[in-house]
This record gives C-alpha cells, sequence and structure tokens, in this order.
C-alpha cells in the first residue's frame, strides 16, 4: 500500500500540534512523526483528500500558522517505527505504562500493558497523564465507570485496577475499539465490556465515574448527557482541551448541574473534576 505524506509546518507548536494530530486522527491518518518545526502525517494514498487539508479547524486559528507540503511515500511498518519510539510512561510514582516487549519495573502499584496500533492513549500525552493523576486522587473500588472516548483502553484498564466494580469503554472508532479489546484481554481485565458508541450516554446510567478525554466541541455538545449519566455524587473527568476553553467548559458545566473541584495544568493543556451534587 502506498502512502501520501503530509508535512506540516507549525508556529507555535504547543498546543496546535497536539491538536492538528487529533484532527487528522478523524480523519484516519494512520501515522504521525513530530519534527523540530512541525508534524509529518500519513495517510493511505487511496483516500487521502487534499481539500480535507484546507478545511481543518486549526488552520483556522488566528493564533496559529499552519502550512503543507505533500508528497507520496512507498509503504511505511508502522508497528516497526512505533517500537523503536516508543519508551514507557511513568507517573507519580505509582502508574507505569509500557509495550509487551518492556520489562516491568517494580515499584509501581500499576504496571499496565499497551499496544496503542493507530488508537489514541499511551500515557505520552499530557491530557492522558493528567486523567491518570486525577483517577489516582478518586475512590473507585466498588464503583461503575464510563471511559468515554476510551481509544487504547488505558484509563478504563487502570479504573479496573482501582477497584472498579464495572467499566464501560466506549469509541466511535473501530480501529480504537479492536485495540481498546486487544488491550484489556493482554491485561488480564474481567471487569472491563469495550462498545462502539458516541456521547450519546443513557440518562440515568447511574455512573459513578466518567472518563472523558476528548476534544472541546464534543465535550460541549456532551455535557448534558454526560452530566445526566452520572449517580448522584458521582465525578467526571474532563480532558483533552487547551487552558483558554477551560472557562466556556466551566460554564456548560454549570449550566448542567455540576459543581467544579480540582483542576490541573500541564503546558498548555487542562483537566478539570465536576461532581453531580446530590440534591434531597
Amino acid at each position: 500500500m502506498r502512502y501520501t505524506e503530509v508535512d506540516f509546518l507549525i508556529a507555535p507548536l504547543e498546543p496546535w500540534r497536539d491538536l492538528l494530530m487529533v484532527e487528522l486522527m478523524e480523519l484516519d491518518y494512520e501515522g504521525f512523526e513530530e519534527t523540530a518545526y512541525g508534524l509529518k502525517a500519513y495517510v493511505p494514498t487511496a483516500i487521502f483528500e487534499r481539500a480535507a487539508l484546507d478545511g481543518l479547524m486549526v488552520k483556522r486559528d488566528p493564533h496559529a500558522s499552519i502550512s503543507h507540503t505533500v508528497r507520496e511515500v512507498p509503504e511505511v511498518n508502522w508497528n516497526a517505527q512505533w517500537e523503536r519510539e516508543f519508551q514507557p510512561v511513568e507517573v507519580d510514582g505509582e502508574v507505569r505504562v509500557r509495550a509487551e516487549f518492556h520489562p516491568p519495573v517494580p515499584g509501581y502499584a500499576h504496571d499496565i500493558i499497551i499496544t496503542p496500533r493507530m488508537a489514541f492513549g499511551t500515557g505520552h500525552h499530557a491530557t492522558t497523564r493528567m486523567m491518570v493523576r486525577s483517577m489516582l486522587q478518586l475512590d473507585l473500588v466498588g464503583k461503575r465507570v464510563c471511559d468515554l472516548g476510551c481509544g487504547t483502553g488505558v484509563l478504563a484498564i487502570l479504573a479496573e485496577r482501582l477497584g472498579a466494580d464495572r467499566v464501560i469503554a466506549i469509541d466511535n472508532d473501530d480501529n480504537a475499539v479492536t485495540n481498546a479489546r486487544e488491550n484489556v484481554r493482554m491485561n488480564g481485565c474481567a471487569r472491563i465490556v469495550v462498545e462502539k458508541g458516541g456521547t450519546d450516554l443513557d440518562e440515568g446510567a447511574g455512573f459513578d465515574a466518567i472518563l472523558a478525554n476528548i476534544e472541546r466541541n464534543t465535550l460541549l455538545h456532551a455535557m448534558p448527557a454526560l452530566a445526566a449519566a452520572l449517580a448522584p455524587e458521582g465525578n467526571l473527568l474532563l480532558s483533552g482541551f487547551v487552558r483558554q476553553d477551560g472557562e466556556v467548559l466551566a460554564q456548560a458545566a454549570i449550566r448542567a448541574g455540576l459543581t467544579r473541584g480540582q483542576e490541573l495544568h500541564e503546558g498548555e493543556w487542562a483537566c478539570s473534576q465536576w461532581t453531580r451534587t446530590y440534591k434531597a
């Protein structure tokens, strides 16, 4: 199979490179390489659409300057490339996310094995790391958890390791669903169900925690449904957005009846906790 390489020049790099990558994944781009000045992205030539590049939302942002060049390249062995570049991720001395070919390291309470394939969520991204840190502050023992936009399933796996009684992992991408199921099996999880679906959670689903590491616009649209799917005193963890979008998301959460908890920042990225306060 032949691939098309799109070489992006981005200024400033952060957070626009990460936002661009998320958009390209939705267009079925299958590989990425960070460069000193931007990002190289790869998509099968058969499905490459030049016009789709002009419609990218991140390119319309006045705070970023993004240009690109296009060329066709031979087939790329993504798995071999990933194995060369992937390094274990360690969070707060408690969680270690590694590939199967990395040896375990003693001293970590939670050792998680992930093969990401084309799915998002290894812990390398700031949003995933902040979600992990926030989860470590929650009591999930015996709780019902939803990992919405699960990607590789890494947060769902951690939720089970933290004692959750039942975890529903949902993603709207077929590749992510397949990959999450692989990772769930690899980690010997027994209380996780991986499903294909969107953000339209059932009202009254009664989740004790919802983990939503998704982009800003999807979070805004889904906020009422997320709040309605929480049990009383249930927690909603949000990430996938930059600091400057924090207030608009906060207003949406407050309108949905949620109470603000802690907020974390790493670089330009943010993660916030919200609670559905019980009212007698």
